[in-house]
């Protein structure tokens, strides 16, 4: 189809309705940038000076996100004497996982209407040694607090690395 012919298609509410869509496109454009900041502190942590050093990339790209906190708390520790702003390092650290859970419940499962209450819920599960399955309402508030954990998580990790 070209373009215009796609533009013309009606997607309002589809596959949820628009509120949902717009605070969950916020929460994946602010992981987005969070991560790449994250990557950008590591790197200046690590010694590259230069934010177009292609070295830092390449160390930490195809790093998962959990293994990238692992480098930044290993890079805070040993420099914490050097720099001692590093030193609330581990608060920072788990500001970004809570924002990570945050993040992973909304990217990770699917949401849909419930006809019968007309909620729109979440159905969740994991199988880290035992089997846990449920349903959750899903409100745009708690979408809108998932943003605004991943936007003060990067705020706290600018503070951190950035701050003189």
């Amino acid at each position: 189809m070209k373009n215009d012919e796609v533009l013309k298609l009606n997607f309002a509410g589809w596959p949820l309705p628009d509120g949902y869509l717009l605070e969950l496109g916020r929460v994946a454009a602010l992981w987005a940038i969070l991560e790449s900041f994250l990557n950008l502190c590591i790197g200046k942590l690590a010694g590259f000076n230069e934010l177009n050093d292609p070295k830092a990339f390449i160390l930490v790209t195809h790093s998962s996100f959990p293994q990238r906190l692992d480098i930044l708390g290993a890079l805070c520790e040993q420099l914490t004497n050097e720099f001692p702003n590093l030193k609330g390092y581990e608060a920072v650290i788990r500001q970004l996982r809570q924002a990570q859970k945050l993040r992973n419940d909304f990217m990770h499962y699917g949401m849909a209407l419930n006809p019968d209450s007309g909620h729109i819920e979440m159905a969740k599960g994991t199988a880290r040694g035992t089997l846990k399955v449920g349903v959750e309402k899903v409100d745009v508030a708690d979408l809108r607090r998932a943003s605004m954990a991943i936007h003060l998580a990067q705020l706290a990790l600018h503070n951190l690395v950035l701050r003189h």
